[in-house]
């Protein structure tokens, strides 16, 4: 998947002119691609490597919604000005816990018995539950509790191209336990467990420059699974979500480039990316180079 950046450039006629003096393109700001089409996708590597063994320390990757906003205040005679720009990050490993749990029970009659068809099986029916109760009737709720808001967003990047970010809030999300009862053995079976996921964000850099405007940024991620557990990651992303071949790096001159995060890709063919597997739902997707960090780019 992609989503096209076109950016206009003023052409200058005169060779001489063109040759004869040095043009630096203007800074455009702090620019941030959002996720409205397409989402970001993410690599988390655990700072702390004895963290592996806990559940809180599994996290691989995932996409990200990313989103730039803008809030204005009043100033004199009523005209609007600019008073902060910030950002929001929403996981979907938060937005996911939103969604309703879909399982197959039996059928009971009215005395309790499990209802049969003609054949003597059981009469199934298909049941939707929600893990967090009423969630779905306001989607404006479940954006701002699985979204992580941060204070500020700066206006311009720094001499690397880096737009840092402060004071991030968590984003955590309680779920309550899906179960059904089997009918023959009493037996309560869980369909979905309780959770109670906490992502709390800082030190986020979005690379913003006029060759790949805000198309990457890095960070850090503190992950809670439940009290007692919590495991530190480093956050490489990169926009758009392009999936890929993990395969294809083994046999590069037989593989397609656009399943090696290049040309083809969708991904600006400067970046310095690579595939990693598990990371999109199951699947593998191209993410920056965590020997390089971001900004992730091709050595010339």
């Amino acid at each position: 998947m992609s989503k096209r950046i076109v950016t206009a450039v003023a052409l200058i006629g005169a060779a001489g002119v063109i040759s004869g003096c040095t043009l630096e393109q203007p800074s455009a700001g702090c620019i941030v691609q959002d996720s409205t089409d397409y989402p970001w996708q993410a690599l988390y590597v655990l700072k702390n490597s004895a963290d592996e063994a806990k559940s809180c320390g599994k996290l691989k990757g995932e996409a990200l919604g990313v989103f730039k906003y803008i809030e204005f205040e009043k100033g004199a005679n009523e005209q609007l000005t600019k008073k902060r720009a910030f950002i929001g990050i929403r996981p979907e490993g938060l937005a996911q816990r939103f969604e309703s749990v879909t399982y197959e029970d039996e059928v009971l009659n009215t005395d309790g018995s499990v209802q049969v068809d003609e054949d003597g099986e059981p009469v199934m029916e298909e049941i939707t539950a929600e893990r967090v109760p009423g969630a779905r009737a306001d989607n404006y709720a479940i954006a701002k509790l699985s979204t992580a808001l941060s204070e500020t967003l700066a206006d311009e990047p720094d001499e690397k191209g880096l737009c840092s970010t402060s004071g991030f809030k968590p984003a955590t999300v309680t779920t309550t336990a899906v179960t059904r009862t089997d009918e023959e053995t009493g037996e309560v079976i869980t369909v979905a467990p309780a959770e109670s996921l906490s992502y709390t964000f800082s030190d986020v850099k979005v690379y913003s420059d006029p060759s790949a405007p805000g198309t990457q940024l890095t960070g850090t991620l503190k992950y809670s699974d439940g009290p007692g557990c919590e495991a530190e990651y480093t956050v490489l992303a990169l926009w758009p979500q392009v999936g890929c071949d993990p395969e294809a790096f083994a046999n590069p001159t037989e593989a397609n480039a656009a399943d090696r995060c290049a040309e083809g890709s969708g991904l600006n063919p400067d970046f310095d990316a690579v595939c990693v597997a598990g990371i999109a739902g199951g699947d593998a997707a191209c993410v920056p180079n965590p020997a390089t960090g971001v900004p992730a780019f091709k050595s010339k």
